[in-house]
């Protein structure tokens, strides 16, 4: 059933959550050629592995044609837009994008940790820490936020809360977070 585009679908899912992306990003490239409906979602998915696989131009790429289908996509504008705020560039475009990733779907606490992040990179340390604290509710276990808090926390010159926050988010990540050494070093 090799032609089966809903199987191939289920197959490429399969090798992408179990991190084997050369073989998902094989299969999505596959499924875009097909040309469904969903190619956006394909192109989202298929840059979620080239991210993963440390190929940044290649998911920027993907992402921006995904936004090229489907400008309204709340994850694609997260993932995208979150990308540019961790390499320090198009601040100001991805918080415009975060905000309205946020307001299409104000549940997320990826989302709302990504416009904290905004926020923090914009300096404005009051918006990131109010916001940062809903994710932290919403997921109290969640590393990579903790650390986030952590950072937020320490430019806001309340250093024993940031150590308090950066040693859950030690306690709590997994190697895969790529947080414990940077971590490690702040502390």
């Amino acid at each position: 059933n090799s032609d089966d585009y809903e199987l191939k679908k289920i197959l490429a899912d399969f090798y992408r959550i179990e991190k084997k992306y050369t073989k998902a990003i094989n299969l999505y490239s596959e499924l875009i050629d097909q040309n469904k409906s969903d190619v956006w979602y394909m192109l989202y998915l298929r840059g979620i592995c080239h991210e993963q696989s440390d190929n940044w131009k290649m998911a920027e790429n993907d992402f921006l044609m995904s936004l090229k289908i489907k400008r309204d996509s709340p994850n694609v504008l997260n993932y995208l837009a979150y990308g540019w705020i961790e390499r320090d560039i198009r601040i100001d475009e991805s918080f415009v994008m975060l905000t309205d990733a946020y307001n299409a779907n104000p549940d997320s606490h990826y989302i709302l940790d990504s416009l904290a992040w905004a926020y923090f990179k914009k300096k404005d340390y009051k918006k990131a820490s109010e916001l940062m604290e809903k994710v932290i509710d919403m997921v109290p276990g969640e590393a990579i936020s903790l650390d986030h808090l952590g950072d937020i926390y320490y430019e806001m010159n309340r250093k024993r809360e940031a150590a308090y926050f950066w040693r859950q988010a030690k306690d709590l990540a997994k190697p895969e977070d790529n947080i414990i050494e940077k971590i490690e070093i702040k502390l």
